[in-house]
């Protein structure tokens, strides 16, 4: 059984005391910008003389005792290896977690002690990063930063409390590999649930092309030639030398040079990569996972869009949603036809069932391409093509943008000013597929237990991003205070972020477009003594 090792950590503190601006930033020289930090607290002084809490130290431990445990223990066993998976007739060889192109849900409650046991039988190293939990440090998943990695052959055991319901998931944090199959979706069951739902249906939406005549660290390569088997700073991407044979690099290219689409509500170009499957709890929409409820019943649909570099717009045919969460948190009630999810996104709707078979489509943001599956009430007789087709009116209809939420009040961060307030910007290298976080406090991000942190993003490129911050939830202030985990920040656009430094360790913070966290966009934030 692997543990995390003190000494790959301090490896990583090491290097990233040089400014965490990833692999491809620093290739623009950009090292240079991280001196200084614009805190409104004292300056901290040089990030190599600080005292940084680290994932194995006592304060990480502490935080982890602090929190409730309910006294119930939800134990699952996890096996990473190589499977051939049927996607709508297409047999593809891929990597999952239990042989599905989507892992298991995983289900529990609130205050539940989370064990999880991981066999890698894959031949290269792994991790599991648990996605919007505010987990004990050392459980993050996300090596080199919080533990070794799970080497082939090995295991490892995760023990954590899930303090907050809500809907979140799992999924590989080496190189590439949650472009392959292996994600799912963790579901923390709230026991005073105030939603009135009547059922609980979860709907994990996905951009497939391994095993279509690529890879995806071929598609890396074709992008960036220069960042090759996902080797990205991020480990994981091993690749065999047949992965980048001259078919396989041929189709990548195809992938990268069909057209990058362009969306009015993201500000521009969606993504870089043409996927030719889209997918719904594993399935494309030949072969759709049904979705059954009475009709007349309360249907909460928990969407989690695991997918690699594809936004969604997302819909239900004949039905008004109402928003009741995002990223695991409660918002007020807000109707809407269509919202758009960004990687890595939540949420949660409830719908009234109507008698009928109806499609349910996440339509690909700005360029050809959809996942879809169906809601059928009880009542209603089984499509004979259940292939619906990627248009529905209402996905032309009322869009609810994330900008327009506002949080419930139990949702709320107390109104406090920032003990600490940093400046970052999102950068590409020209026409480079190289990103990056620069400015004087991108190398900077510390923080002390209690304090109240501002990162405003300045984002220069001219794309969107979704950016991700582990360990901590976080408050949109141009948005009312609404909570998330990952926002997406527009291009030409400043969105800040506010949190409480609550959870103790090192973590990392970056897009999860994961292509561009691949090719730089990652920084780390760090707690200090």
């Amino acid at each position: 059984m692997s543990r995390p090792g003190s000494g790959v950590v301090m490896g990583r503190r090491r290097f990233l005391s040089l400014g965490a601006l990833g692999a491809g930033a620093l290739g623009l020289g950009a090292m240079g910008t991280i001196a200084g930090c614009s805190s409104t607290a004292a300056s901290p002084t040089p990030t190599t003389d600080l005292d940084y809490i680290l994932p194995t130290d006592p304060e990480v431990a502490a935080a982890e005792s602090a929190r409730a445990w309910n006294g119930t223990t939800a134990a699952f066993a996890l096996a990473a290896g190589f499977s051939t998976v049927d996607l709508g007739g297409r047999l593809v060889d891929t990597w999952t977690y239990g042989g599905a192109a989507v892992a298991p849900e995983l289900r529990l409650k609130s205050g539940d002690r989370v064990n999880v046991s991981v066999q890698n039988g894959l031949d290269a190293e792994t991790t599991l990063h648990w996605h919007g939990i505010r987990i004990r440090n050392d459980m993050d998943g996300a090596a080199p930063t919080t533990q070794a990695p799970i080497g082939a052959g090995s295991s490892f055991e995760y023990n954590f409390i899930a303090p907050d319901p809500g809907t979140y998931w799992y999924h590989s944090h080496s190189g590439l590999q949650a472009d392959r199959g292996l994600f799912g979706a963790l579901i923390v069951e709230n026991p005073n649930d105030i939603t009135g739902a009547d059922i609980d249906a979860v709907l994990v939406l996905d951009d497939w092309l391994d095993g279509l005549g690529t890879t995806p660290d071929s598609v890396l390569m074709a992008l960036n030639p220069a960042i090759s088997g996902g080797h990205g700073g991020h480990g994981g991407g091993a690749t065999t030398p047949a992965e980048h044979s001259e078919a396989d690099m041929s189709v990548a290219q195809q992938l990268v040079s069909g057209g990058h689409g362009s969306s009015e509500p993201l500000g521009g170009m969606t993504q870089h990569i043409a996927y030719p499957l889209h997918l719904i709890n594993g399935r494309p929409p030949n072969d759709p996972a049904v979705v059954t409820a009475a009709p007349g019943s309360t249907l909460r649909l928990r969407i989690i869009n695991a997918a690699a570099e594809t936004p969604y717009r997302f819909a239900v045919a004949g039905h008004e949603m109402t928003i009741v969460a995002t990223d695991g948190y409660d918002v007020e009630p807000n109707p809407a036809d269509t919202i758009i999810v960004g990687m890595a996104q939540r949420y949660d709707v409830l719908v009234t069932v109507k008698s009928g078979t109806w499609p349910v489509v996440a339509k690909v943001e700005g360029r050809d391409g959809y996942a879809s599956t169906v809601l059928r009430s009880t009542d209603a007789l089984a499509l004979a093509n259940p292939n619906v087709g990627g248009n529905l009116s209402e996905l032309a209809g009322r869009l609810v943008t994330e900008s327009e939420l506002r949080p419930a009040e139990s949702a709320r961060l107390e109104t406090k000013s920032p003990d600490r307030d940093y400046r970052i910007e999102l950068i590409q290298a020209g026409d480079r597929y190289v990103w990056g976080m620069a400015g004087a406090d991108a190398g900077k991000l510390v923080m002390k237990q209690g304090e109240r942190v501002r990162i405003t993003m300045k984002n220069t490129s001219t794309m969107w991003h979704p950016m991700h911050t582990h360990g901590h939830t976080f408050a949109v202030p141009d948005y009312g205070g609404l909570r998330r985990d990952t926002v997406n920040v527009l291009p030409g656009t400043e969105l800040a972020i506010e949190f409480d430094a609550d959870n103790p360790g090192e973590w990392m913070f970056h897009c999860h477009n994961a292509y561009h966290f691949e090719a730089g966009m990652t920084a780390n934030l760090r707690y200090v003594r």
